[in-house]
C-alpha cells in the first residue's frame, strides 16, 4: 500500500492549512466586527451630534421667532403710542384754534364796541358843539368904565364848544 505516510502528511498539511485559514478567517472576522463596531459607534455619535445640532437649530429658530414677535409687539406699541400722541396733539391743536377763534371774535367785538362808544361820544360832542345860542360866555375882564373910580370886574359865563383862545375857553371833557 502505497500512500500511507504521505497521505497523512498531506492530510495533516491540509488540516494545518485549514486551521491557519480558519484562524485567519477568525482574525479577519474579528477585525471586521471591530471595524463594524467602530463604524456603528461613529454613526451613532454622528447621529447624536446631528440631533444635538438640530435641537440647537430649533432652539435658535424659536429664540429668533420670539425676538421677532417681541420686536413686532414693540413696534406696534410704539405705533399705537405715536398714534395716540398724534391724536392728542391734533385735539390740542383744534382746542387752541377754537380758543384763538374765540379770542379773535372777542377782540373784534371789543373793537366794535369801542368804535361804537367812540362814535357815540363824538356824536354827542358834535351835537353839543353845534348847539345854537350861547350857553354861557367865557370869563372876560370887564372894561374900565369911564368913571375914574371903580375896580375891574370879571363876568363868568362859559360857552361849551365855543372856539376861543385863552383861559376859560373850550370844553373840559375827558374821554
Amino acid at each position: 500500500m502505497c500512500g500511507g505516510p504521505d497521505r497523512n502528511r498531506e492530510k495533516r498539511k491540509a488540516e494545518k492549512a485549514q486551521r491557519q485559514a480558519d484562524k485567519e478567517a477568525e482574525r479577519r472576522k474579528a477585525e471586521l466586527e471591530a471595524l463594524a463596531r467602530e463604524r456603528t459607534a461613529a454613526a451613532e455619535a454622528q447621529k447624536a451630534r446631528a440631533q444635538e445640532l438640530e435641537a440647537q437649530q430649533a432652539a435658535a429658530i424659536a429664540a429668533s421667532q420670539a425676538e421677532a414677535e417681541a420686536l413686532k409687539k414693540q413696534q406696534q406699541d410704539r405705533l399705537n403710542e405715536l398714534s395716540t400722541a398724534r391724536e392728542a396733539a391734533l385735539a390740542q391743536q383744534a382746542e387752541n384754534q377754537r380758543i384763538a377763534e374765540q379770542r379773535r371774535a372777542q377782540a373784534a367785538e371789543d373793537t366794535k364796541r369801542a368804535k361804537m362808544t367812540g362814535n357815540a361820544v363824538a356824536s354827542s360832542l358834535k351835537v353839543i358843539s353845534q348847539a345854537g345860542g350861547k350857553q354861557g360866555q367865557n370869563p372876560t375882564v370887564s372894561r374900565r368904565r369911564r368913571t375914574p373910580r371903580g375896580s375891574r370886574q370879571t363876568t363868568a359865563s362859559l360857552s361849551i364848544g365855543a372856539t376861543g383862545s385863552g383861559s376859560g375857553s373850550g370844553s373840559n371833557l375827558s374821554i
